[in-house]
């Protein structure tokens, strides 16, 4: 099970951007115009040629920079092109609020920031992916 780590500020300035950004500047997935949902702020999950990193679906101005994975941005030694067998795709629209369960990620960020945290780890499984925010007992700064 891969692990990528993520610098929590760089995640939280993204999902910022994202959460607050006027409804007209969301882009959709390519998912969500063939089934015509409707677009809400999320955090991308892309790989391309890179790396791999989170990123707003946002066009709106002064979007924040990526927020590359330790060892998977410009100029990293890993290969973000194994992940999954993917090459320059969107692994996954995270959305920063579920109306369906009411759950807000970009809430849940906010609140592990204030709590000391500084960092946000997804692990990889067969069949899914977990998020989860900690305090690094190392820096994390890329």
């Amino acid at each position: 099970m891969p692990t990528f780590t993520f610098t929590l500020d760089e995640v939280l300035a993204v999902a910022t951007h994202s959460t607050y950004a006027p409804a007209h500047t969301l882009r959709p997935t390519y998912e969500q115009c063939q089934n015509e949902e409707t677009v809400h702020a999320a955090l991308w999950w892309v790989i391309d040629h890179t790396g791999t990193y989170l990123t707003g679906n946002s066009t709106h101005t002064d979007a924040p920079d990526n927020a590359y994975a330790r060892g998977y941005g410009p100029g990293d030694s890993n290969d973000a092109s194994t992940i999954l067998g993917a090459s320059d795709q969107i692994i996954d629209a995270i959305p920063l609020y579920d109306l369906a369960t009411r759950e807000c990620l970009h809430s849940d960020l906010t609140n592990a920031k204030r709590d000391g945290h500084d960092t946000l780890t997804i692990t990889l499984t067969d069949d899914a992916y977990e998020l989860r925010s900690f305090c690094a007992t190392a820096p994390t700064t890329t």
